[in-house]
């Protein structure tokens, strides 16, 4: 194969200029003497290329070693792959579901979905499954669309969390594994006895991750998406929580009406977008006594708490019950220019 020749004094302005020309073959090994080095080529360049920008170096034809170092990012499996104009749209942040990663494609890469897929594998070893977001949240269940490009063709992911193991279909149920760490917070804080309202339920993490480690007695989780019911059944009983975590299929401001009034000490309210309008179910569910709301939701990141704030106000003054806030916190970004946030407040 062709190889380049350059004095070593010269090595790394010719190394800078292959690089940005894409011409060196990252999977093959540069060879080295006392006086010069030897770049591989991933192919011939023209020979107006070599006299305009490589004069003091020589074009030869020799073998070179194979490469068999692992790429340590992206970008790296990547090199030889892309054009500089490419790699400026490469996202090399995505989300992983357990064995899964979930990236956005731009629609200026959409050409070399496979490439990139193949390079996350290649890059991350955990990672089986590599899907693409194919579209925005849509319809009643905020789901997002994927489709699978690399790895095993599924879009059913394995996650462990906490001690907890759970098996979903990421194109039929919302999932966010970034809510993983507010879970095992709140279920810190529950206590003994403990009968808990985790709305919004999904494929189950709030209430088999507080099952798992909290000593709570119950919790009854709403979930209105039927997929995600078929998801959370199961992974109730693969983490064996049968007898303290039961799914209620339906719409939470129905389901707590009818069967949940004055019953929880808790509730948890991780709805993706619209929670302000199941915040009387969850003041409905708590128990005569009071007990605690943990209430998310997505607002401008110059003044996130205001509105929350004064929605809670709102509700406390309809239901005429006293509130005290207990927390508030940025959970986490959203976009440049909202971010998700909880509240926990007592009713008293």
């Amino acid at each position: 194969m062709y190889g380049l020749k350059v004095p070593l004094k010269q090595v790394q302005k010719v190394k800078q200029s292959l690089a940005d020309l894409n011409l060196i073959d990252r999977n093959k090994l540069f060879k080295k003497t006392k006086t010069c080095v030897v770049f591989p080529l991933s192919k011939k360049p023209s020979a107006s290329l070599l006299a305009k920008k490589f004069k003091t170096a020589e074009l030869v034809e020799t073998d070179f070693a194979e490469n068999n170092r692992k790429p340590r990012s992206l970008k790296d499996a990547l090199k030889n792959m892309l054009s500089p104009e490419e790699k400026k749209h490469l996202i090399t942040s995505f989300d992983t579901v357990g064995n899964t990663a979930v990236i956005e494609i731009p629609e200026e890469l959409e050409h070399k979905q496979k490439e990139i897929g193949k390079a996350i594998i290649e890059v991350n070893t955990n990672i089986e499954t590599v899907l693409k977001i194919s579209g925005a949240h849509q319809g009643e269940f905020r789901i997002q669309p994927v489709k699978p490009i690399a790895g095993k063709k599924t879009t059913v992911a394995t996650y462990k969390e906490h001690g907890c193991v759970f098996k979903l279909d990421l194109a039929k149920s919302f999932f966010s594994p970034r809510l993983g760490t507010e879970r095992f917070r709140i279920s810190k804080q529950i206590k003994e006895g403990e009968e808990v309202g985790a709305f919004f339920a999904g494929v189950g993490p709030f209430p088999i991750v507080f099952a798992k480690n909290s000593p709570m007695k119950k919790a009854f989780a709403v979930e209105l998406n039927p997929d995600a019911v078929k998801d959370m059944k199961q992974n109730i009983a693969l983490n064996k929580c049968e007898e303290k975590v039961f799914p209620i299929p339906g719409d939470v401001n129905k389901v707590v009406p009818e069967q949940l009034v004055g019953k929880c000490d808790r509730v948890t309210m991780p709805l993706p977008k619209g929670g302000e309008h199941f915040l009387e179910s969850a003041f409905l569910a708590l128990k005569p006594g009071g007990g605690v709301i943990h209430f998310y939701q997505f607002e401008p990141a110059d003044n996130p708490f205001k509105s929350p704030l004064e929605r809670i106000e709102k509700t406390a003054k309809k239901f005429n019950r006293k509130i005290k806030i207990l927390y508030k916190k940025k959970v986490r970004s959203f976009s440049p220019k909202d971010v998700q946030v909880v509240i926990d407040f007592r009713i008293e």
